[in-house]
């Protein structure tokens, strides 16, 4: 169907958006939805990667932005996020106002309420519902990138409720899921009241593959293709080809070494000498300065632990052929959009504290990544086994299905999490209310929650004085609070306790106590890491938590003040490098916890307020990395930690020091960062 046909039923101006994006035609699976689409009909539609899932979500937004209505689009990750707003953009041609949401989780986003189409995660979405964002009830139609995810142990259970609270506030909300192939799709189509389409067409046609002891084998239109190929011979087949190969190894060490292995290969076929600067501008550590040396010889490394300027900078360059190898963790078969001619799944295991096989659906999920559209005309994805895996291979993950999709919202915590929103919210306000929300959820339709579940969850929050349990459930002013902030009730109570025992706590405590909370990611032990108890035992009369050292919690205890030690590093202007090194961590890790440090530290400074006690205010200082004394400073745009810090030292500790001492600065902090520094705080400077 070419794109002209759609003028009839939306708009010419949108053809020619979708012509300017280089869209001459819409693939089947995309016609076969448009008779839903324009009839507004509730649909799931289940295609395999680049498909066309998110066009159809396009067509769908703008028919119902021409009809007056506004959009909200969740995507699972940030970065996704950010993706989509860029793409979107291209529709602000016919006058379609695009906003985005990932920020802080206290805020309401009232800019929002003028946008047509609102990009945002599940949890950023969620929170803005428990703060009251006016806007969201303006919202008609609900698109649902990934609605798979569902199925996620992480962030399951908030796409699911989120979803189920929407269609609560708004009864005529129009639902689009966009979803992998999965078997159940059906059920998840039967729970919004949904139509489906599923087909299993892709624009690049997918053939697996098998390298097993030097034997690649092909399986390509019944028919079985094999000759003797190592491992490099079929990562060089494909580049000296023009294509790029993007590889999935089981852990981070392992994909930084086979980047530095495989860079040899590349180093043929390119130079991104450039790149490798721009890698180095956002960090120059050890393990930005082995990336950096790959991606010179175009080859590259890709996980969690790498800053997201970084990961931004790798991906850009392996869209454009710059970087010819791309060797990363699985994280990012779920992430943003990075098609490449060839994918090789390097291990069907994986390591959580034990050996585990991969699910059939995070295998699909990344040899779907095969095949650029437009530019390949197959795609090949290669799985490396050992000979006791092969037949095991070919029968369950190259002819298998995907696993169900199922509900993960019937665990204890969750519930209890939601259930507090459920109330502080008024969707609820009593056990059989309760009940009667989460009967509407996917859980209710593949198990049962029981009332004695529920009423546990509230008997507990009550415990913990979140709410009042009588003839109806009162949240209480705490309860209320913790909602808002949209931290686990756990750390609530852990917060609102302690705080209660305390008129005072030290830096380190007050550290600590953030870091002994759910919510908080913990930095793991290492063997030499008996430094850390030795530190325990001379900070223990300022703690407000020590376990015994036989105690089943002293390992988590030590774990918990390592974390804490480490953020005290950060505030008190320890080297970044220094302080990846001092923790065996990565630059994108130490930048994960500092955000969430940072949340909870405003979250407990939000509890400690209610109760009038004056703790240690770090969240700033968590944020900037800096002692008290820089923080006016560090609130500058282009003035960081380091530079701050030059400028204290050298006398220069305001504004208005900065100001009075403008032909100094540029000596400081370089010419050029002082000229942007001085046209901040003087518009007028030339």
């Amino acid at each position: 169907m070419k794109v002209e046909e759609l003028a009839g039923s939306i708009s010419s101006y949108v053809v020619e958006i979708l012509k300017d994006s280089g869209i001459e035609e819409l693939f089947p699976p995309q016609e076969s939805a448009l008779p839903f689409i324009f009839g507004r009909e509730n649909l799931i539609l289940s295609l395999p990667t680049a498909a066309g899932k998110t066009l159809i979500a396009e067509l769908a937004m703008i028919s119902e932005i021409l009809r007056g209505g506004k959009c909200l689009y969740i995507t699972p990750l940030r970065a996704l996020a950010s993706e989509k707003f860029e793409s979107f953009k291209k529709w602000e041609k016919i006058g379609v106002n695009v906003g985005i949401s990932i920020g802080d989780y206290e805020s309401v986003d009232m800019h929002l309420a003028k946008a047509d189409i609102v990009v945002t995660t599940a949890e950023k979405a969620d929170s803005l519902l428990r703060n009251r964002a006016f806007w969201l009830r303006d919202i008609s139609c609900l698109i649902v990138d990934e609605i798979h995810l569902i199925d996620s142990e992480d962030r399951g259970h908030t796409l699911e409720i989120l979803i189920t609270k929407m269609r609560k506030l708004k009864p005529d909300l129009w639902i689009l899921g966009l979803s992998a192939t999965a078997p159940n799709v059906s059920e998840i189509a039967d729970w919004l009241n949904a139509k489906f389409v599923q087909s299993f067409w892709r624009p690049v046609p997918l053939y697996y593959g098998i390298l097993c002891e030097k034997m690649l084998e092909i399986y390509r239109d019944d028919e079985v293709y094999s000759a003797k190929k190592s491992f490099e011979d079929v990562v060089k087949d494909c580049i000296s080809e023009g294509g790029g190969v993007l590889i999935f190894e089981s852990t981070r060490k392992y994909a930084e070494s086979l980047a530095e292995k495989l860079s040899g290969i590349s180093a043929e076929y390119c130079n991104a000498g450039e790149l490798a600067e721009m890698i180095l501008e956002e960090n120059d550590g050890e393990m930005s300065k082995r990336l950096a040396e790959c991606v010179k010889k175009g080859s590259a490394f890709h996980h969690a632990g790498l800053l997201s300027g970084q990961r931004r900078i790798i991906e850009s360059a392996f869209r454009s052929g710059a970087i010819k190898i791309l060797v990363a963790t699985p994280t990012l078969s779920a992430g943003v959009n990075l098609p490449a001619k060839r994918v090789i799944i390097k291990s069907i295991y994986r390591y959580d504290g034990y050996s585990r096989k991969i699910k059939v659906s995070e295998f699909k999920q990344m040899a779907g990544r095969a095949g650029r559209p437009g530019m390949d005309e197959i795609g090949e994805a290669i799985v490396v086994v050992s000979k006791k895996d092969k037949e095991f291979v070919l029968q369950n993950y190259i002819k298998g299905e995907p696993e169900r999709i199922t509900s993960k919202l019937g665990v204890e915590s969750k519930l209890r999490f939601h259930c507090l929103s459920l109330i502080c919210d008024g969707f609820a306000t009593d056990i059989e209310s309760l009940k009667e929300f989460f009967a509407s959820t996917l859980f209710a339709k593949q198990s049962e929650i029981h009332s004695f579940e529920l009423e546990r969850a509230m008997i507990q929050l009550e415990n913990w004085g979140m709410v009042e349990i009588g003839d109806k459930i009162i949240p209480t002013k705490l309860g209320l609070l913790v909602s808002k902030l949209y931290i686990d009730p756990l750390t609530g109570f852990i917060f609102y306790d302690t705080i209660k025992r305390y008129d005072a706590l030290t830096e380190i405590a007050t550290l600590h106590l953030i870091c002994r909370t759910p919510d908080m990611e913990r930095l793991s032990l290492r063997r030499d890491d008996d430094w850390v108890e030795d530190l325990a035992f001379k900070l223990r009369k300022e703690l407000t938590y020590f376990p015994s050292q036989y105690s089943v919690d002293y390992d988590w205890f030590l774990e918990e003040l390592k974390t804490a030690l480490c953020l005290r590093d950060w505030i008190n202007e320890m080297d970044e490098n220094e302080i990846c090194e001092k923790y065996s961590i990565a630059p994108g890790d130490l930048r994960r916890l500092i955000e969430t440090a940072e949340w909870l530290a405003h979250s407990l400074s939000r509890i400690s307020s209610e109760l009038g006690k004056n703790l240690p205010r770090l969240e700033m200082r968590i944020r900037y990395g800096v002692k008290e004394e820089l923080l006016e400073l560090v609130s500058i745009r282009n003035i960081g930690r380091v530079r701050a810090r030059k400028l204290y030292n050298a006398g220069i500790r305001s504004k208005e020091d900065i100001l009075a001492n403008k032909s100094k600065i540029g000596k400081i902090i370089g010419e050029k960062i002082a000229e942007k520094v001085l046209r901040e705080l003087d518009p007028l400077e030339p």
